[in-house]
């Protein structure tokens, strides 16, 4: 899996709780990484509906392979209030204060909260409930679930060992688990490239899952942009107006600049990166490459009369020509043009023709 740091074309008061409308509340995503001890371990709740619910009506808790009752004997009982699209995250380790978890090693923030101890591994179900849960769960209301009750995950395609999954949609399953409305990265996922190296394996985690945050199945967002054309740098005097954002220096067709974005998911299993300028000349032929660093700290270097920001082990990814209204996109796999692996970070530009920033 894989994150991408995008350039810019240039260089490139809650007054009522709500009741319990259980249908918005659901699990979002599931991890189970590879840090020692399989950790960090967690699970995201989190709320799709238009009113803040009160959490302590809910518990959630594991059940272990292919059995039918909850682990230790019960569901934890949550507590909050949960506002209209938040989520909370709940990792499976012991609190061991600011900084002393696994969770908070990876992502440098602590979880919502702690279940106290590795009491899932990913062949394992998560179940959402109404009420109180305990023993086989029936004396309260099955809400959500993760993975099949009743069903040891291992060789599932649900299975999450050293891996994650992160939901698509906004409303409850009831307990009837549906594959489909799930992005499931398959086993051994957040080890992919790394060779045992933890360092390596945390970066998958950080690039690929986002605690504390539903994204939908447009997955980790696919990069940042940097390297604007409206800071000075621009080496006619064509710095942009502000209008397009994150923008190349302006240019004879748009006084805001270009724009190189980004759609599909940073995922080098996925292979489903696209890559898209708008706001450039129309008709002018361009090209789409990679490099390892960003330049001058990714304020960029004058380049004709645009900006160059990115270098360094440069690889030409495609060439495109724009369209009448100045747009342009990509067609092939990037990671794989790109020689790609997990846990790498590159810089992603693009360049068209008579100079990107090319001013009136």
């Amino acid at each position: 899996m894989h994150r991408f740091s995008i350039g810019s074309i240039s260089a490139a008061a809650l007054l009522a709780l709500s009741g319990t409308s259980n249908a918005d509340v659901l699990i979002t995503e599931v991890v189970d990484a590879t840090l020692t001890g399989g950790q960090p371990k967690w699970v995201e709740i989190t709320n799709t509906g238009s009113a803040p619910v009160d959490l302590s009506g809910y518990s959630c808790g594991n059940i272990n392979n292919g059995g039918t009752t909850l682990g230790g004997g019960s569901a934890l009982i949550l507590s909050g209030t949960l506002g209209s699209g938040e989520s909370i995250v709940g990792s499976y380790e012991a609190d061991n204060g600011p900084g002393g978890s696994s969770f908070f090693s990876v992502y440098g923030v602590d979880p919502d909260f702690y279940w106290g101890g590795a009491y899932i591994n990913g062949d394992d179900v998560i179940a959402l409930y109404l009420g109180a849960a305990t023993g086989d769960g029936t004396n309260a209301t099955l809400v959500d679930v993760y993975g099949v009750i009743g069903v040891d995950g291992t060789g599932q395609t649900w299975e999450y060992t050293d891996s994650y999954a992160y939901r698509c949609g906004n409303t409850a399953n009831g307990g009837v688990f549906d594959e489909s409305d799930w992005t499931i990265a398959g086993a051994n996922a957040l080890e992919e490239g790394c060779g045992g190296d933890d360092t390596c394996e945390a970066a998958n985690a950080v690039a690929n899952t986002t605690p504390g945050t539903h994204v939908g199945c447009a997955g980790p967002a696919a990069g940042t942009a940097y390297c604007g054309g409206d800071q000075g740098t621009c080496p006619c005097g064509n710095e942009n107006d502000g209008s397009n954002g994150v923008a190349g220096c302006a240019n004879g067709g748009n006084a805001g600049g270009a724009v190189l974005s980004a759609s599909g998911s940073a995922s080098v299993a996925a292979g489903d990166l696209v890559l898209s300028v708008s706001g450039t000349l129309a008709s002018q032929p361009g090209l789409f490459f990679q490099g390892d660093n960003s330049i001058n700290g990714g304020a960029g270097n004058g380049f004709g009369d645009g900006l160059r920001c990115a270098g360094g082990g440069v690889i030409r990814l495609q060439v495109g020509i724009a369209d009448a209204n100045g747009d342009a996109s990509t067609s092939i796999n990037i990671a794989a043009k790109g020689g790609v692996v997990a846990g790498d970070v590159h810089r992603i530009h693009g360049r068209i023709h008579r100079g990107l920033g090319e001013h009136a």
